[in-house]
């Protein structure tokens, strides 16, 4: 496996191929991610996690991009009260990942857009990230913030 993945990469980071096979080890089956951060990103991963909280977190990016396709299937509103919930927790599990660090945002956004992924979780992810957003405008609309405007000026 991690012949495939230096393969794909682009250029040789042996930092990369280190993370790469302790999350081999560790049976992390989303390892394939880390050849599409950069430097700055992994850096911050690795000083904001280790073995127990990055699987924790994982998890929970998990079970929060299932329970957006579930409220999407059936039709609950992202302005709902349910939908602001799952908004909520999804805005708390971004703070939790950048620490408060809003830079990291712009990197976030980027890390969603990559091309060459697993393409059932890439299927996956841009299904649930419609309800992700809408969930998420409603939210900083209620609250009367703009924490990406900065991005989209």
């Amino acid at each position: 496996m991690l012949r495939e993945e230096v393969l794909q990469m682009q250029s040789v980071d042996f930092k990369k191929y280190a993370d790469i096979i302790v999350n081999l080890q560790m049976k992390n089956d989303f390892y394939w991610l880390i050849k599409h951060f950069d430097g700055q990103t992994l850096d911050h991963i690795r000083s904001r996690f280790d073995k127990d909280s990055g699987m924790a977190f994982l998890n929970t990016f998990m079970q929060l991009q299932d329970e957006a396709l579930r409220l999407q299937n059936p039709g609950v509103s992202a302005d709902s009260d349910e939908g602001q919930t799952f908004a909520k927790a999804y805005w708390d599990m971004i703070t939790d990942f950048t620490g408060g660090d809003m830079s990291m945002l712009p990197k976030l956004i980027e890390l969603g857009q990559f091309q060459n992924t697993d393409h059932e979780w890439k299927e996956k992810q841009e299904i649930a990230n419609i309800y992700i957003g809408q969930a998420l405008e409603f939210y900083f609309s209620h609250l009367g913030v703009a924490p990406f405007k900065k991005e989209t000026e």
